[in-house]
């Protein structure tokens, strides 16, 4: 089966492409005026990938495309208030997902062949608790959607959370104790966060969720998904129960900040991987495996600027 590739490089740990806030501006404004924009540059480097893919890759039977870590986020100095932190959390919510299933809505499979999109990811902060004993839980998720699948005008969505919380998800941390980090968001409040998210995998099925990664959205083509800091620390095996097939043969790490690991010994089924990184200028690459291993880095062509296009054949 040959597939393209195409990953959007990107730096999203110190973005370059964000509006300022606008003076007495809302955050909810704020961030859908932000969304709305990188929906608009987000469709046309999909299209600009699509059409290359297809010249380019002929007979392929799907373009996966690629988000960094953090693509959606705002940086954390526009936040104001805890109340503020609070709305932003539930407009990322809402909007995110809306932002998303736009994309998919305007790129119909006849024109632009099947695309699976993995849209980076989102990193959200939800309270638990008051008082001294309250902290932020974290739900830093991808959302992955097809052109190909809907349900009646809407497409079909998985989510797949990050578990390990990373030192640097919320800028430096300023402090840690026993599973917990201490950010320093904005001016001189410092919030603690659970090193561990409580979060598992959901996909909308029907008017409803199941528990679960759908991960078949390209029949004979199983795919997973690592989220930064997962990849290292994630034992083999781990988080099996929340994906539709367990044995995959393409894996994705989406990051900010975390490597290839040569040494690394990858489940055995997986044929290649794919990272998307947005730390520094944002880094792309996709690489073969055999028996676990890493063996080769697979050439990509740079279009568009930074627009990454690789072919890979899977067996």
């Amino acid at each position: 089966m040959l597939l393209s590739i195409a990953s959007l490089r990107q730096p999203t740990f110190n973005p370059q492409f964000f509006n300022l806030r606008g003076p007495g501006q809302s955050i909810t404004d704020y961030v859908s005026a932000e969304l709305k924009a990188r929906v608009g540059y987000v469709r046309r480097k999909i299209r600009i990938a699509a059409k290359a893919a297809a010249a380019d890759h002929d007979g392929a039977d799907c373009l996966f495309f690629t988000l960094p870590e953090f693509f959606w986020n705002i940086p954390w100095r526009e936040v104001d208030s805890e109340e503020e932190l609070q709305e932003l959390t539930t407009a990322y919510l809402e909007m995110v997902t809306e932002s998303v299933s736009s994309l998919m809505e305007d790129l119909s499979v006849e024109r632009y062949g099947k695309i699976v999109l993995l849209a980076g990811s989102c990193a959200t902060l939800i309270k638990i608790g008051e008082g001294e004993g309250s902290y932020y839980d974290v739900i830093n998720y991808l959302l992955a959607v097809t052109n190909k699948e809907y349900e009646v005008d809407k497409p079909l969505m998985s989510m797949w959370p990050k578990r390990n919380v990373s030192g640097i998800d919320f800028g430096e941390h300023v402090a840690a104790e026993d599973g917990f980090w201490f950010f320093k968001l904005f001016d001189e409040f410092v919030i603690k966060v659970k090193d561990v998210s409580s979060v598992s995998a959901e996909h909308s099925y029907f008017a409803g969720y199941e528990d679960r990664f759908i991960n078949s959205l390209v029949p004979g083509c199983p795919f997973g998904i690592n989220v930064c800091l997962d990849y290292a620390v994630q034992r083999e095996g781990q988080r099996d129960e929340e994906v539709e097939i367990p044995e995959v043969k393409i894996d994705f790490l989406i990051a900010c900040g975390m490597p290839f690991d040569d040494d690394k010994q990858h489940p055995e089924s997986v044929q290649f991987s794919i990272r998307n990184d947005g730390m520094g200028d944002g880094e792309c690459e996709v690489v073969k495996l055999e028996g676990g291993r890493i063996v080769a880095e697979i050439p990509s062509v740079e279009i568009d600027d930074n627009i990454y296009l690789s072919a890979i054949r899977i067996v």
